[in-house]
Formats: C-alpha cells, sequence, structure tokens
C-alpha cells in the first residue's frame, strides 16, 4: 500500500508540474511580445505544390534568416520511396555565418526515433503526429547575426518535404544569449568492454537531452549499463547513475511511451535484431558544465549463447548504438564527432513496394490481385489488395537476395476492416516456432535463444485490431510494420507465401454477417543484419565474469 501510495503521489506532483508549466506559459501570453513573428516554409501559393523536390544527394536552403531572431517552432513532412528516410533527411543548421553546422543530425533521430522507424512523440520539445510523419520542434534556437538551415536528401532516390519554419526578428538579444546545438554519432560496430560515448563537449554551456538507439546484437536484456557525467575535467563522475533504463526514468525493463520530458518510442522484443529509441530531456535538470563535459553509458546487459542460456548477467554487450546529443553552449562548438555516411546510418536492406510488384507474384485461382487508386496509410497512393473469400487460398511474393547472410524479415501490414488471417512461409517451408532449428531451401529460423515465440510469426492477423474508431481507420486502415523472423539466406531467388486460414470474427461484413478473408500490405523489407555470429565475443565476456562464491 505503501508504494502504491508513493505511485500516485508522483502521478500527482506530475500533473502539478505539468500544469504549472502550461500556466506559465499561457501567463506569458498577457504580456507584450518583442520582436516581429515570420516564417520559411516550402508553400507555393502559384500552383499549390508546396512541397520541395529532393534528388537525390541535394541539399537545399531551406530558411536563411538576418538577426538578431529565434527560431521558435519547425514542422517537417518528409515523403520518400525510400522506408528508412528518416536517416536519409539530414538537417543541418549554422549559426553566425559559422562554417561548420551546430545541428547535424538525421531528422528521425533528431524528433527521438532511431534506426530509420516512425513513431508518435508527444514531448515538450518535439512532437511526432500522424502516425510518425508530422514532425514539429519546438527546441528554442536564437542567434545573433544570421541563421542558414538546409535539408539534405542523403538516400539515392528522389523524394520531397514539407516544410515550415518559424521564427522571431528581434531588435536585440541578452550578451549571455546561449546557441543550440544538437549533433548525432554512432558506434558501428561497437569497442568490446567500451562505454558509449554519448557526448563529449568543450566550452560552457548546458546539456539538455538525449536520444538513444540501439539495435541489439544478441537476445535478452540490454540495458545494465550505468550512465556517468564527467564535468569539466574530472577522472571519477561526480554524476553517476544506476541502469539505462533508469536514466530515462524507466524502471524495471521498458516499455513504449512518450511524456513531457522522458520516453521510449520504439521498443522490440528481447532478441537479434530487437531495435530500441529512448529520449530524456533535462529541461527540468540541465548538467551544467564551465569548461568541458562528457557523458558515457555502458554498454553492458545479459549474455545468452545458442543453447538459450544466460551465461552473463551484466557483462559487455556488440549491441550497435546511436544517439543525438543536445545542448546549449556561450560559443559556436567544434563538432565532437564525425557525422557518418548514410550506407553506414543504416542496414543493407531488400524493399518490395508490393503496388510496384504486383506483375511478379503468384496466386490461386480464387485470388484477385488488386492496385487500389488511393490510400493515405501506405508509402505510395496506390495501395496493394489481395481480395478472396476463400480459406486455403495462397499468394506467393519472389524477392532477390543479393549476398549471403543473416537477414530480419518485415512485412508492413496494412491492417483493414474486411482481411483476415494468413500463414506465413518462405520458400515454401513452414516457419518453426522458438525451440527449433530449421535448415532448408537455403535459410535457416534462428533457436529459441536467438528469439523468443512472439518473433517467429507463423501467422499474421491483417484485421485493424489497432483500430481508434478515427475517420482514417475506417476510410484508409493503419500501417504495421511486423517482423517475421530472422534467416540465413544465400544469394539468389527466394519466396514469402502467404496462405489464408480463415478470418478474424471481427470482420464480419456489416448486415450480411458474412466473414472476410481479404490480404492488404504496403512494404516486403529483407534487412541484412550488421553484426555476424556473437560467440566470440560471448566467450570473452564470460571470461570477465566473477566466479560464483
Amino acid at each position: 500500500m505503501k508504494r502504491v501510495g508513493i505511485v500516485y503521489l508522483l502521478i500527482a506532483l506530475l500533473g502539478t508540474l505539468t500544469a504549472t508549466a502550461g500556466a506559465q506559459m499561457l501567463d506569458g501570453l498577457t504580456q507584450p511580445q518583442a520582436g516581429r513573428s515570420m516564417r520559411s516554409s516550402s508553400g507555393n501559393s502559384v500552383d499549390n505544390s508546396d512541397s520541395a523536390r529532393f534528388a537525390p544527394g541535394e541539399c537545399k536552403t531551406i530558411a536563411h534568416f538576418q538577426g538578431p531572431g529565434k527560431i521558435t517552432h519547425m514542422w517537417f513532412t518528409p515523403n520518400s520511396m525510400d522506408i528508412r528516410h528518416p536517416r536519409a533527411f539530414v538537417l543541418r543548421a549554422y549559426w553566425d555565418g559559422a562554417e561548420v553546422p551546430s545541428v547535424e543530425v538525421p531528422l528521425g533521430d533528431f524528433f527521438a526515433v532511431g534506426n530509420g522507424m516512425q513513431a508518435v512523440v508527444d514531448s515538450l520539445s518535439v512532437k511526432v503526429c500522424s502516425y510518425g510523419r508530422g514532425y514539429n520542434c519546438y527546441w528554442p534556437m536564437p542567434f545573433k547575426q544570421e541563421a542558414k538551415l538546409t535539408l539534405t536528401n542523403d538516400s539515392d532516390v528522389a523524394c520531397s518535404s514539407y516544410f515550415q519554419i518559424d521564427w522571431v526578428q528581434l531588435d536585440a538579444l541578452p550578451v549571455s544569449t546561449m546557441y543550440f546545438h544538437a549533433r548525432y554519432h554512432q558506434e558501428c560496430p561497437p569497442e568490446f568492454g567500451k562505454p558509449y560515448t554519448a557526448f563529449a563537449g568543450k566550452g560552457n554551456g548546458h546539456y539538455v537531452g538525449t536520444v538513444l538507439s540501439s539495435q541489439n546484437a544478441i537476445g535478452h536484456w540490454f540495458g545494465e549499463g550505468d550512465d556517468m557525467f564527467y564535468v569539466d575535467g574530472e577522472k571519477v563522475p561526480s554524476i553517476q547513475g544506476t541502469g539505462t533504463e533508469d536514466y530515462f526514468n524507466e524502471a524495471w525493463n521498458m516499455r513504449v511511451h512518450s511524456s513531457m520530458f522522458t520516453g521510449c518510442t520504439v521498443f522490440e522484443p528481447r532478441a537479434p535484431d530487437a531495435r530500441v529509441t529512448a529520449y530524456r530531456w533535462h529541461i527540468a535538470d540541465p548538467i551544467i558544465f564551465r569548461k568541458s563535459l562528457r557523458f558515457e553509458i555502458e554498454r553492458r546487459g545479459f549474455l545468452m549463447n545458442s543453447q538459450g542460456e544466460v551465461v552473463a548477467a551484466s557483462a559487455p554487450r556488440p549491441d550497435h548504438w546511436s544517439s543525438v546529443s543536445f545542448w546549449y553552449q556561450d560559443t559556436i562548438a567544434e563538432p565532437w564527432c564525425e557525422f557518418p555516411a548514410y550506407k553506414d546510418r543504416v542496414n543493407k536492406e531488400v524493399v518490395l513496394h508490393l503496388p510496384l510488384v504486383v506483375d511478379t507474384m503468384r496466386h490461386s485461382p480464387e485470388v484477385k490481385l488488386l492496385v487500389n487508386d488511393y490510400n493515405r496509410a501506405t508509402y505510395l497512393k496506390p495501395w496493394f489488395q489481395a481480395v478472396n473469400e476463400t480459406v486455403g487460398a495462397w499468394i506467393e511474393i519472389p524477392f532477390e537476395i543479393p549476398e549471403a547472410g543473416r537477414y530480419s524479415l518485415s512485412i508492413f501490414q496494412h491492417l483493414r476492416e474486411d482481411n483476415g488471417i494468413w500463414k506465413v512461409k518462405i520458400d515454401g517451408k513452414e516457419l518453426y516456432e522458438a525451440g527449433e532449428s530449421q535448415i532448408a531451401g537455403g535459410y535457416e529460423v534462428d533457436r529459441v535463444s536467438q528469439l523468443p515465440p512472439e518473433q517467429v510469426n507463423t501467422t499474421l492477423d491483417f484485421f485493424n485490431i489497432f483500430r481508434k474508431d478515427e475517420h482514417e481507420d475506417y476510410i484508409y486502415g493503419q500501417r504495421r510494420e511486423r517482423k517475421l523472423g530472422l534467416f540465413q539466406f544465400e544469394p539468389g531467388v527466394h519466396t514469402i507465401r502467404f496462405e489464408c486460414l480463415g478470418s478474424n470474427p471481427a470482420s464480419a461484413a456489416p448486415g450480411t454477417g458474412r466473414l472476410r478473408y481479404n490480404l492488404t500490405a504496403d512494404v516486403f523489407s529483407a534487412r541484412k543484419l550488421p553484426f555476424g555470429d556473437p560467440a566470440e565475443w560471448i566467450e570473452k565476456a564470460r571470461e570477465l565474469e566473477p566466479e560464483s562464491p
């Protein structure tokens, strides 16, 4: 009862703080506001073609302001055939004529969603809405002389983005005004036993936020590492935490949520290739430094061998980490790390946009394949639909693997009210549940130690179980990535096959009660994992484990 009481007290306190902060913002509106409101946008009043178009590799200046002034809000809605475009678009900001950017970040990571994924974020300083498509930033970004913002398409396909950059032109700024900074960093692959460097800055300022992403190389829990802040050159950190999830204000694991100062926007089940993103804004508790600041997080956690045995409880892990550091500083900082090329920021990936490959598909006579005209829930406006009324009907889609390796397969389901339940096969073979391993047709399904049952998806329900009774749900449906499992492939043409098992009872047609068995999907993906066999790493880590008394 005591613990429950404390929880309710904390919830009430958070509500009070939120209400107080909101009231202060609203109270400020009763006073005269300095400056003149301005905007740079992609809007085109001539023909309403309001998005900026980017050729492969093209960089555009999207804002160039003469100061003094302050950027108060930014909004982006990118669009691309590259499904990892949140990592392909790069935002850079230059203050007061500097040649080096103070902001240099992939768009998605800056908005608290890593690994080229999309998710909803609802925090004080950034907000991502519309199923991960509308990016909003409220970090204040002052400048004294000028500000230049650029957006770059690092992918090899043409794309576009809408944008609005709101700012206030001012007569003057306080002499003590600090510059906003944000920088992307990654350590892939990691160095054995070395903590992850989230920030390493010099100068006078305060650290205000972290976005941390992981692509886990081994199953089980990844986050036993402590956070450590070394202030002004100290050898022993004066600020030390108690665990990775603790730094993000979670407890005993992490769960998907988004709140004012902290959140976990992506958290996949504990398995190899489990992807995680969490954020923490130090808005109420900035980390102050006068000369320098170094922020490290130990990359430690549980290790599991190929037999499904936990062999270490707090050992170095080979996970691939990336992050964005946010801080304010009284001078324009030199970059503390190099910005990696796009090919190093994402996995190699075979992507099929299903509306574009219908002609390559095989299917049973009962199935009718359609490419319909328009849908807002898919990457392309045209959308793929397999119309079916028969249990046992099938669809087979070929895909080509260019090089041997271990791949994570996903289907981006297009969940709708008229869809059924379908069984998945790879190269005509059954997918095996956890605890079994199958090598046939050029692939291997991972064992239980590397993939829990919920991650070997032998059957998929395409009915929209996530319906929120919104108009988009009824009209368009929802897009969701669903992993199928991890597979060892040889180069060549492979197939994914869907066999209809039945219908979700909730899909019964209104009025008639007739069950519906359709399948709609948007994208098929085969991502080549960047890490190999972890056996050598695990053995090395076990040697560091203290013996039990």
